[in-house]
């Protein structure tokens, strides 16, 4: 055990959890950092790290604060399929739970390096379990961490069934709290504490369930996505990097250049003149994108409001103005050509 080390949480998720709270509790953000010195600028560097300890002093002065001890709870409902780009997809077209578990564990470098979700056979159950990439080494999720995280993974594998599901048990490293009728709602009854891991675990008629928007093809062609995308972030070109991350944002309704630049690394003004050096813009790279994406989904079902939305558009007329745009007909029309009744 290493001793005066300082243990470091990614910044993007104490700016997260802070933007939650203040946005749904009202919470005073600028006494909280003030009081620690926090530069906000700093934080908001790619790659920035924190003080994990600021994370739980947030979490613990916010429980207070709103007198609330569900709040970690809620803010895990905030995170949602559609939320998460090509993971996020790659969930919804999945088979059944068990597909979506595994794309999970497959593809979670998508949206983040430090955890990595493990879905293993134990006991005549299948367990579900993060840990945390830590100084080169695997350890398990703290308290708080555990009940965000754990309690997300749950949440995202309801959205994607028709029927709500709770696992056959639920195991956490810490203490039994005094608040457990909070986690049994989210969790059920059968919940351990004080345990050697933080994990979910299901059977195999839970694992069977069918997903609400199975889709083979549509899958395929996310799967091909995320595999290009993860070898991006190794030794792609700048015009592939912004793809993917393009693609990884899509079905935020912030798929801007500020946010795609602060995802590459850059200032918006260094993006858009390495882009022009490779012959390429990023509203071009983004449309390409959106044009890819707008024909599966109109295949799929969906309704044009809400392919707007997933493709990060604030609104429904400029989508249709683009659809035209791209393929000179209405998106009715063009199902209507293309898609067999």
């Amino acid at each position: 055990m290493r001793l005066g080390i300082q243990k470091q949480a990614p910044a993007e998720a104490f700016l997260f959890i802070l933007t939650f709270l203040t946005k749904h509790y009202g919470f005073d953000a600028s006494s909280f950092i003030n009081a620690r010195n926090i530069s906000m600028q700093a934080l908001h560097i790619k790659g920035a790290k924190i003080n994990a300890a600021y994370i739980n002093e947030l979490i613990e002065e916010a429980i207070v604060y709103a007198g609330d001890s569900s709040v970690l709870f809620k803010l895990s409902e905030s995170v949602n399929p559609n939320k998460l780009g090509v993971l996020g997809y790659l969930m919804l077209h999945s088979g059944n739970v068990e597909e979506a578990i595994i794309k999970l564990c497959r593809y979670y470098p998508l949206i983040g390096k430090t955890l990595k979700p493990f879905f293993v056979a134990e006991n005549d159950m299948y367990k579900l379990t993060l840990l945390i990439h830590r100084e080169g080494e695997m350890e398990h999720l703290e308290k708080y961490s555990a009940e965000i995280h754990l309690s997300a993974l749950l949440h995202l594998i309801n959205k994607i069934i028709p029927t709500q599901i709770y696992p056959i048990q639920t195991t956490f490293r810490h203490t039994k709290p005094l608040h457990v009728k909070a986690y049994q709602k989210i969790f059920g009854e059968n919940i351990l504490f004080d345990e050697v891991e933080n994990a979910l675990f299901f059977d195999k008629t839970q694992l069977a369930m069918q997903t609400s928007y199975d889709n083979p093809y549509l899958l395929s062609v996310f799967e091909k996505e995320a595999e290009q995308s993860l070898g991006m972030s190794v030794h792609g070109s700048l015009k592939e990097q912004v793809l993917g991350c393009i693609l990884i944002a899509t079905g935020e309704l912030d798929v801007s250049l500020e946010s795609v630049a602060h995802k590459v690394g850059m200032h918006p003004r260094t993006l858009q003149k390495k882009l022009k050096e490779e012959g390429v813009s990023f509203v071009t790279l983004l449309g390409e994108v959106r044009q890819k994406l707008a024909t599966h989904y109109l295949q799929k079902g969906l309704t044009t409001p809400t392919i707007a939305s997933y493709l990060g558009y604030a609104e429904r007329s400029p989508f249709l103005r683009a659809f035209k745009k791209w393929y000179g007909v209405s998106p009715k029309v063009w199902l209507g050509l293309h898609v067999k009744s």
